[in-house]
């Protein structure tokens, strides 16, 4: 009699609900990771490391991890498993499938990666600060849990297992995320030490300094987090005794939010909140799309931006609100593909916050920005980035441009001074503007939308 684990992300052992309660069983423990449905690049390649990573550290406990590539065939896994040693019980933290009926007989789920257990929730919101309110004041916060106790006696499984055990590798043209690798530590013990070290040098001033990406003032914990290589629930029962670590938290409550609508609408991806846009969108300049994908529109935070998100997989969080204002508003392009390159492209790359995220801007979702806000590149670089050391550091074109100069705003109003190696802007931006302003009001007045579909291909 076994004991089968299916996690699909919470790599880590503590407060990890599937592991703790398999641990007290005192049975044989087989762990499978199952491949998720929606997977980038990117986080690919994140999730390939961590799970190498993870299968080390249960090592050191004598604790089987396997991989399924296709949760399509996990009734295949499944008697492949029960002919070798009888599973008696299923734990997960939570799965993107259904089990087949033999399966969910015997399984117990868990919810691993949220502060707050989801039926606590009585009714939908749709907008942020109710939710945050209601939820803190009515809903207890989930306590961490302990590591797993493990017992190589009781949980080793003494089985060679031919089948499932080799674990995801990155395929094709490894330039791409082997230039990413010296920009991050992976795994639970990476996880840990960031915490640590955000908590110790930068949570103080973090109300201050988090939205100047010319500092590195954010913690950097996303990608950790999408993998759940640390808990949720550890950050903010640590943080949340603190009134001056309310900022942060609050941004923990926002990820929460985002999950409570994605479990609202799990068509989030694709389908605007707001049935005005679902028909919406005229036809767009392909060429624009790519300039905007490779950081070759002509404005500098922009471009900057795009190629630190190639070249790292993480952007700044003002930076990704920048450069979807950028796409939506000013070039009249549909969130979905800045969803879809998004999704590709970082290692923090979230099925919930980040579609919510992207009709969050783009003035579709709930509690979205106002379609008449409309992030000015230039006077946000020159305000967040006020000696240009962030667009140096990304645009290498602009290294040489004179530090006397503003590098924002000055070869928009001198175009002289812009180098001739830096692309020309592809498009006007006060004009750019008016055309949304117009386009999005004749939008929110409408009571029905004879528009084109947009084009997703």
């Amino acid at each position: 009699m076994a004991t089968l684990v299916l996690l699909q992300k919470d790599l880590r052992e503590f407060d990890n609900p599937a592991l703790y309660n398999a641990s007290r069983r005192q049975k044989p423990i087989i762990i499978v990771h199952v491949m998720e449905k929606r997977l980038g690049s990117a986080s690919k390649w994140w999730l390939c490391e961590s799970l190498r990573l993870f299968r080390q550290q249960l090592n050191e406990s004598a604790i089987t991890l396997l991989h399924l590539s296709d949760s399509a065939d996990i009734q295949t896994m499944f008697e492949y498993l029960n002919d070798r040693i009888e599973i008696e019980t299923i734990y997960s933290n939570g799965l993107d499938f259904e089990l087949p009926d033999d399966m969910a007989n015997i399984h117990e789920s868990f919810m691993a990666n949220l502060i707050f257990e989801p039926q606590d929730m009585t009714k939908e919101f749709k907008i942020f600060t109710p939710f945050w309110k209601f939820i803190r004041a009515n809903c207890s916060p989930v306590k961490p849990l302990s590591n797993p106790e493990w017992n190589r006696k009781n949980h080793h499984v003494d089985i060679e297992f031919d089948e499932y055990n080799e674990l995801p590798m990155m395929t094709g043209d490894t330039n791409w995320w082997n230039k990413m690798t010296p920009y991050w530590k992976i795994g639970e013990k990476a996880a840990q030490q960031r915490f640590k070290l955000f908590v110790k040098t930068k949570l103080s001033d973090y109300d201050y300094k988090r939205d100047f990406f010319c500092e590195d003032g954010t913690s950097k914990l996303s990608p950790h987090l999408r993998f759940g290589e640390i808990s949720v629930r550890q950050m903010y029962d640590q943080l949340n005794i603190k009134k001056s670590n309310e900022r942060y938290c609050a941004e923990l409550g926002w990820r929460e939010f985002a999950y409570h609508v994605y479990r609202n609408h799990p068509d989030l991806t694709k389908i605007p909140l707001n049935p005005k846009y679902r028909n919406f969108w005229p036809e767009f300049n392909d060429d624009h799309l790519k300039a905007w994908k490779t950081g070759n529109t002509g404005y500098p935070v922009i471009d900057a931006a795009m190629r630190n998100l190639w070249a790292t997989g993480w952007m700044h969080n003002r930076l990704r609100m920048l450069v979807a204002s950028f796409l939506v508003k000013n070039l009249l392009i549909p969130w979905q593909h800045g969803e879809e390159w998004f999704y590709d492209c970082l290692v923090d790359a979230d099925p919930a916050v980040n579609p919510f995220s992207w009709q969050w801007v783009a003035g579709c979702g709930t509690d979205s920005v106002p379609y008449f806000r409309i992030f000015n590149p230039m006077l946000q670089g020159e305000k967040f980035d006020p000696q240009g050391i962030y667009v140096r550091e990304w645009l290498p074109e602009l290294v040489d441009f004179p530090t006397k100069r503003n590098i924002h705003q000055d070869m928009f109003k001198q175009p002289n001074l812009r180098p001739n190696n830096y692309p020309a802007p592809i498009i006007d931006f006060k004009s750019s503007r008016e055309r949304t302003l117009s386009t999005f009001k004749a939008i929110v007045a409408s009571k029905v939308i004879n528009l084109k579909k947009p084009r997703l291909a």
